[in-house]
């Protein structure tokens, strides 16, 4: 396989939408994909075990839903840095224990967003600093909470429910 051409058809505020042309065992196929800066994903523990989740209005659903708190690479940001101020700017509150859990592709079909998923203790409120358009109510659960809300279907993320059952594979032992 030889990539022959690749053309951003639209140009995003952080993202972009790409066409690209290859070679592919002597036939050109097309694809089109959203090249993605990345981002990270936070799972911040409360002293008392419970997590922080977000229940936030998302346009391209159209509904609120439960997500883990996540944010965007800015450029040549490191992924750690990411966490740290996202988790304040969404949450209100910094972590002095950081530990990286996994990395991961979020959608590989059609997207190049790579996640960083994080561990967050020993967490300290410091205020909230949220952009004027994030819609966000913080929802502590605990780990049973959590993993209900899974058996449930109360999660429809990706990256939450994958980094819940991390962190519970975990938190359990298992």
């Amino acid at each position: 396989m030889r990539l022959l051409k690749e053309k951003v058809v639209y140009k995003g505020s952080f993202m972009d939408f790409v066409v690209r042309e290859y070679d592919i065992n002597g036939k050109v196929k097309v694809r089109q994909l959203v090249k993605h800066p990345g981002a990270v994903v936070m799972i911040p523990v409360l002293p008392d075990g419970r997590i922080i989740y977000e229940k936030q209005y998302r346009f391209a659903v159209g509904d609120y839903i439960y997500e883990l708190p996540a944010g965007t690479l800015e450029p040549g940001e490191d992924p750690l840095e990411t966490a740290k101020r996202e988790l304040i700017e969404e949450t209100g509150y910094s972590a002095k224990d950081w530990r990286k859990l996994a990395e991961f592709y979020l959608a590989p079909g059609y997207s190049t967003e790579y996640m960083h998923l994080y561990v967050a203790r020993d967490l300290e409120f410091v205020g909230e600093d949220r952009d004027e358009d994030e819609d966000i109510t913080l929802v502590l659960m605990t780990p049973e909470e959590a993993e209900r809300a899974i058996e449930e279907n109360v999660f429809k993320d990706a990256k939450t429910i994958l980094g819940t059952l991390m962190y519970l594979k975990e938190v359990k032992g298992c």
